[in-house]
């Protein structure tokens, strides 16, 4: 049930965020959705602008949304619905939920959770909700309902990704970046839906890739310059699932994994 501690976003979806078929983006979708999750912020005092002269940022931890209905295409209305759901530990709980033109069931057609922390912005050491926000009048106003998921399952390296998947290197360049000086958290899913093309060799002037699903875990940062190698396979269990892992040229570790599930048909 909405409320007053709901914050609704409205976009305009415009031709410069869209596909060849005309549908938004989804990481221009993921871009819109922060927007909102970062007005709702401002109700206790914590959006971008209040924490950067403090020496703080927001980290998106996980992020895990799923669709149900047709993406708005160009000339259609984004609405976002955003809310907080409280916090556990050190992470903020946030739900979206996405309707094309009109705020009713009839119209909604995709649902998300995410986990954030607040950070310094110097070594981004996390920091407890407490030490940077009134807790008490942030948790009651809390809306408890779930988008997504109560607990964003834990995605796990798989080491046979760098056998036997598909291979590609990104070197992270200045339009990549956020205010934080690292490669945005929409760019990682924009990354994972191209190795998703690449992987399944998708023809845009004749296929059209259906996403229904995103997990996305960021694990460590990725900076200016860095070379980011993406390897992507297929999930032994669902022939429409699809794992991606990236890591810094040289890293043990790697920097984000992501499952997007979907499947492509022609145009």
């Amino acid at each position: 049930m909405k409320n007053h501690h709901h914050t609704i976003g409205h976009y305009p979806v415009r031709m410069q965020d869209c596909d060849p078929t005309r549908r938004i983006h989804l990481h221009r979708l993921f871009d819109f959705a922060q927007d909102a999750d970062d007005q709702n912020c401002a109700l206790y005092g914590i959006q971008s602008v209040d924490l950067h002269p403090r020496g703080l940022c927001w980290i998106l931890i996980s992020h895990a949304s799923s669709f149900t209905g047709a993406l708005p295409r160009g000339e259609d209305m984004l609405i976002v619905d955003s809310w907080t759901r409280g916090t556990r530990g050190v992470r903020f709980l946030r739900e979206n939920r996405y309707y094309k033109n009109t705020l009713d069931d009839a119209h909604h057609f995709g649902s998300a959770t995410s986990e954030w922390i607040i950070c310094t912005r110097g070594d981004h050491r996390p920091l407890r909700p407490s030490d940077v926000m009134d807790t008490e009048k942030f948790n009651n106003d809390r809306d408890a309902s779930v988008g997504l998921f109560d607990k964003i399952p834990r995605l796990l390296a798989d080491d046979s990704i760098w056998q036997m998947g598909e291979h590609h290197t990104h070197e992270v360049v200045l339009s990549d970046l956020d205010t934080n000086t690292h490669l945005h958290s929409a760019c990682y899913l924009r990354l994972a839906i191209d190795q998703l093309g690449r992987h399944r060799a998708l023809d845009p002037a004749q296929d059209m890739l259906i996403v229904n699903a995103i997990h996305l875990q960021y694990i460590q940062e990725v900076n200016f310059g860095q070379r980011l190698l993406i390897a992507s396979k297929n999930t032994e269990d669902d022939p429409d699932a699809f794992l991606v892992e990236g890591r810094v040229e040289g890293a043990d570790n790697p920097s984000f994994l992501a499952r997007l599930e979907g499947r492509i048909v022609a145009r």
